[in-house]
């Protein structure tokens, strides 16, 4: 579903710049007659075989005028199967069983490894734990206010994570701020929180850790999650990471 929003966000967008370069393009269409090439308009036929510019710009309007209806075509068909998918998500699949069902504890539904996942040891992060000083409403101790936020969404949506975990990448160990089991697939994604840009350095030391993630496969927003500050004011946004990425299904 997430890649159908994308697809039809960006062939929108493509379409309106295309509707308005094409604005720019002169009227009427190219014609060739043997080695002439002539501009056709609704009244004149102009020979413009030396006119290289204008040939050009009415070839780029072919091409426009292409894509439009290719662009329109893809939008409709999308915007038509959109309609038709059923976007409940994993939660409101389980609101709708019956109350045979709806009796038992939700943990029943998840993924058979999470179980196994929540009870295993994990080596953590030693570096200043002094600093970890909020505790979630679990009881879990994180170093900032940000991440408390965090573990306290991740707990009231009932969603295992471990904090400040370390794991190997390559020959580099990283500590995410969270790593994250969805609870229907058992699919792990990280969430990193960039929150300290005042700090001397944190901006280069933030964009070699996300470059790093990428040159081992992570995927922004598909298997890690990268956010600031200013998202953890946006309630919806948040809403939507866990339904649309965590708790996808």
């Amino acid at each position: 579903m997430k890649e159908l929003n994308t697809k039809l966000k960006n062939y929108k967008k493509e379409l309106g710049a295309i509707k308005s370069e094409l604005q720019s393009l002169p009227h009427g269409r190219l014609v060739r007659r043997g080695t002439v090439y002539t501009h056709l308009t609704d009244d004149k036929e102009v020979g413009i075989t030396h006119n290289e510019d204008l040939i050009r710009r009415l070839y780029r309007k072919k091409y426009l005028l292409s894509r439009e209806k290719q662009l329109d075509r893809n939008i409709s068909i999308i915007s038509k199967s959109k309609a038709k998918i059923d976007h409940s998500t994993a939660d409101e699949l389980i609101d709708s069983f019956s109350t045979t069902y709806k009796a038992l504890p939700k943990d029943y539904f998840h993924h058979p490894s999470i179980k196994d996942w929540s009870i295993q040891e994990y080596r953590k992060n030693t570096y200043k734990q002094e600093a970890c000083i909020y505790e979630s409403e679990n009881g879990v101790l994180v170093r900032s206010k940000s991440e408390q936020t965090i573990a306290n969404l991740l707990e009231k949506h009932e969603i295992l994570y471990r904090y400040d975990a370390l794991i190997n990448l390559g020959n580099k160990s990283m500590s995410p701020d969270f790593i994250i089991k969805n609870p229907f697939t058992g699919k792990i994604i990280i969430w990193e929180h960039f929150g300290a840009f005042h700090k001397q350095d944190y901006e280069a030391a933030m964009n070699e850790k996300m470059d790093h993630y990428r040159k081992h496969g992570y995927i922004p927003f598909e298997t890690i999650i990268y956010t600031f500050e200013f998202n953890l004011r946006d309630k919806q946004f948040l809403q939507n990471l866990i339904e649309d990425i965590i708790k996808s299904h």
